[in-house]
């Protein structure tokens, strides 16, 4: 009886095992790829640069980052650039560097308790006469006034809705800028926005600059620069083209 009982059990699995491979062998696999999930906005950083000016010169300018603080600007497949230091989530040092490592500049930048910037030096080795030192006081009507090394006070920066809206230096050019309501490329850098108004020009902190205008002291006389760009569906620039710096520049982003 039990021979009897073993052999029906045998012939069961036997039964079995071919019924399951039947249906693994007509089964179709469908495999399901998976959903992009998109960068959430508040996460996008800007990866690389290309810049053509009027001359026909092209740059190439490549961001690298540990999270979303920066590592290093670097110029045309080189090693040359700019080398970011950070001191918890607080840019403290910026070095602009030769494609053999030599060291041209050195920015540094000093902050208060609050996380304010406070003061901003610029060295250059070798060249210690051209070294520089501005120190910044925050006003009560939300101005901020810069002191040079010997207390100078040289300009005055006044804030419009977060962003630099106006410069009036007492030996330098002074500045009236306009923005834009999109996204500044480096919005998303930590710390970037600290320091957007150092070294006497100001620069894009949520949003981008699309008009500067200059002059210098009591001088009428004006010099008006624009930017014009087109932006992507996350309202960040895809492309720009501005005469800030010379005849004219064209620049691609990449994020």
């Amino acid at each position: 009886m039990k021979k009897k009982l073993l052999y029906l059990f045998s012939a069961l699995l036997v039964l079995t095992s071919c019924s399951n491979d039947v249906t693994r062998e007509d089964e179709d696999v469908i495999v399901v790829a998976p959903v992009p999930v998109p960068v959430p906005v508040s996460q996008i950083l800007l990866t690389k640069m290309i810049e053509k000016n009027a001359n026909g010169t092209t740059r190439t300018i490549i961001y690298t980052y540990d999270a979303n603080k920066i590592v290093s600007q670097l110029y045309n497949n080189t090693k040359e650039g700019i080398y970011y230091t950070y001191t918890g989530d607080l840019i403290t040092k910026m070095e602009f560097k030769l494609a053999d490592g030599t060291v041209e500049q050195i920015n540094t930048y000093k902050y208060d308790a609050n996380k304010k910037l406070t003061e901003f030096s610029r060295t250059q080795p070798g060249q210690e006469d051209w070294d520089s030192k501005d120190t910044y006081v925050y006003n009560a009507d939300g101005t901020v006034s810069v002191y040079d090394e010997d207390g100078f006070k040289n300009s005055t920066i006044t804030f419009l809705n977060g962003e630099v809206s106006e410069i009036v230096s007492t030996n330098s050019p002074n500045f009236k800028y306009t923005h834009d309501t999109k996204n500044n490329p480096e919005k998303n850098i930590l710390g970037m926005n600290k320091i957007a108004f150092t070294d006497g020009e100001g620069n894009g902190i949520l949003h981008n600059i699309i008009t500067e205008i200059s002059s210098y002291g009591d001088d009428t006389t004006t010099t008006t620069k624009t930017s014009k760009m087109t932006y992507n569906k996350d309202d960040y620039p895809v492309k720009s083209f501005d005469n800030f710096e010379d005849a004219g520049t064209t620049t691609e982003y990449f994020y």
